[in-house]
């Protein structure tokens, strides 16, 4: 492979720039709630807040019956919010707050027998409407009793996921979810109006149309209406067509490279056209595909897919919730094998996955916005360092589909060449630390080193710490003198890659 034509990137470190908005560190995913009682996924949440910090967390189910929390007693409703306790206790105390998706309908409280995935969430709207809007009351009232109102101000309370699908909520029934959406939303609100809630979690990016009004336009429309109270408006952009199903075998393509910010101006147009210019947007589920068995999930290629999007998407949505942070996740049972083309930043076993490190890179930036371009940003820290990530994506083929898995993943992506930066900091003198830390297929790709490995499909214990140590990112420290107020460094950057440089005033003399 030849090397690009250098691209030339000048950081002032005098300069001033607008306020960077992490919008990458507000939500992440999780699978279900039930879930979360698992010490190795609560491994995995301490793990990533200790290196990435997201500041909420959202995860289907909270009401299923796995966790306990709705039965009858002698035709009389009993509620038990011991395991909920539990997963939001653990939560806040790592320093995550939940963003409460209001789902699925207990059994003894629903309507019908349909569910959806292995676990069986029941998507069928209450038997009892009166006793839905009691148990989302009392639960509110028992997180404020525990956790005092000033806290569960900052929380959110999303109702239900993804309710123009069938599969999800009985028929795709919009009167029906109406009338839930209604319901619970005044049971929030009763016991504090300024609690704050929102919906409608739509499976895709919701735009206006000219012939058939979208779930989501007819929502918005109907919320004006009748003067609903919403707070923030949600929804699932996933950028693919034909979206694959969650065993694998179903058929998906993807949309272009820019394919978030066109949902993004869609969504803008959308809140604008029914009064809604100003309301809070939340993408509470993103990833590049909503597959749990596409092999792209665990290759290099989402380092820098990650970066691109969230710094694209930044000061235009609230949030951007990764979706999810563990691979231990089960819609359609656990994946088969350490690599199964899972939704989450770590593995079953804990390894960090490349979109781990697409965050982790995020999360080194500073608040201070200097310089942008197509495959760079530059900020500085509140300390003075100069944080500059580089990086070089290559996206999916145009004519890439998947349908159930490949033999090298890799082939569904563009090849790429290396890209060269020339990259000048001015306004920089004296003893500085610079400190260079990369990524790419051979360093820190788990996955990569999972392949020479020869792709075991049962990790023995030596196997993953091998592949631990083999998921670190390679970083240099050099020590620098500028004595002309110039600092030059020529950075190459590999498909699939990311190259991080933070540069630091250093007391004391050079050697």
């Amino acid at each position: 492979m030849t090397l690009q034509t250098a691209t030339e990137i000048t950081v002032d470190a005098r300069s001033s720039g607008p306020a960077v908005t992490p919008v990458w560190k507000k939500c992440v995913g999780a699978g279900r709630a039930a879930e979360a009682l698992r010490a190795d996924f609560q491994r995995h949440l301490e793990l990533a807040q200790k290196e990435i910090g997201f500041e909420y967390i959202r995860c289907h189910a909270p009401l299923c019956d796995d966790m306990m929390v709705y039965r009858e007693a002698d035709g009389e409703p009993v509620h038990n919010w011991q395991y909920l306790d539990m997963v939001y206790d653990h939560w806040l105390s790592v320093g995550i707050r939940p963003f409460v998706e209001l789902s699925f309908m207990p059994y003894e409280l629903a309507s019908g027998n349909e569910t959806v995935f292995w676990w069986r969430g029941n998507i069928t709207p209450p038997k009892d409407w009166g006793r839905w809007e009691g148990l989302v009351r009392d639960m509110v009232l028992h997180f404020v009793d525990r956790y005092g109102l000033p806290e569960v101000r900052r929380w959110y309370f999303e109702v239900w996921n993804e309710p123009d699908l069938f599969f999800f909520w009985k028929d795709a029934d919009f009167d029906a979810y109406l009338e839930l959406y209604e319901r619970t939303a005044s049971a929030v609100k009763s016991v504090a109006p300024e609690l704050r809630v929102g919906g409608p979690a739509t499976s895709g990016a919701e735009g206006t149309t000219a012939q058939k009004p979208t779930f989501g336009e007819r929502f918005l429309a109907a919320g004006a209406e009748r003067n609903l109270p919403i707070d923030f408006f949600s929804t699932h952009p996933y950028p693919t067509f034909n979206p694959i199903d969650v065993a694998g075998n179903g058929s998906m393509g993807w949309l272009g490279p820019d394919r978030l910010q066109t949902d993004l101006d869609r969504i803008d147009k959308l809140l604008a056209a029914h009064g809604y210019a100003n309301l809070e947007r939340h993408i509470t589920e993103w990833n590049s595909s909503p597959s749990p068995r596409d092999p792209s999930h665990d290759t290099a290629f989402m380092a820098p897919f990650v970066l691109r999007n969230n710094l694209a998407a930044r000061d235009r949505v609230h949030s951007l919730s990764f979706w999810v942070v563990s691979d231990i996740f089960e819609e359609g049972r656990l994946g088969d094998g350490p690599f199964h083309g899972g939704f989450g930043l770590l593995n079953v076993q804990g390894l960090k996955k490349p979109s781990f490190h697409g965050y982790w890179f995020l999360s080194r930036l500073g608040p201070v916005h200097l310089v942008d371009g197509d495959s760079f940003v530059a900020t500085r820290r509140d300390d003075g360092t100069l944080a500059i990530v580089m990086w070089d994506h290559c996206h999916y083929r145009t004519d890439a589909r998947l349908a159930g898995q490949v033999g090298d993943p890799y082939e569904l992506f563009e090849p790429g060449e290396p890209k060269r930066f020339d990259l000048r900091l001015t306004g920089v003198e004296g003893n500085l630390r610079v400190v260079t830390t990369r990524f790419d297929r051979s360093h820190g790709s788990v996955y990569d080193a999972w392949a020479e490995m020869g792709r075991p499909a049962h990790l023995s214990r030596q196997d993953v710490e091998v592949l631990r140590a083999s998921a670190q990112l390679a970083s240099t420290v050099e020590r620098a003198v500028v004595e002309a107020g110039v600092l030059r460094r020529d950075v190459v950057v590999e498909p699939h890659g990311v190259v991080l440089v933070e540069v630091s005033p250093l007391a004391g003399r050079a050697p």
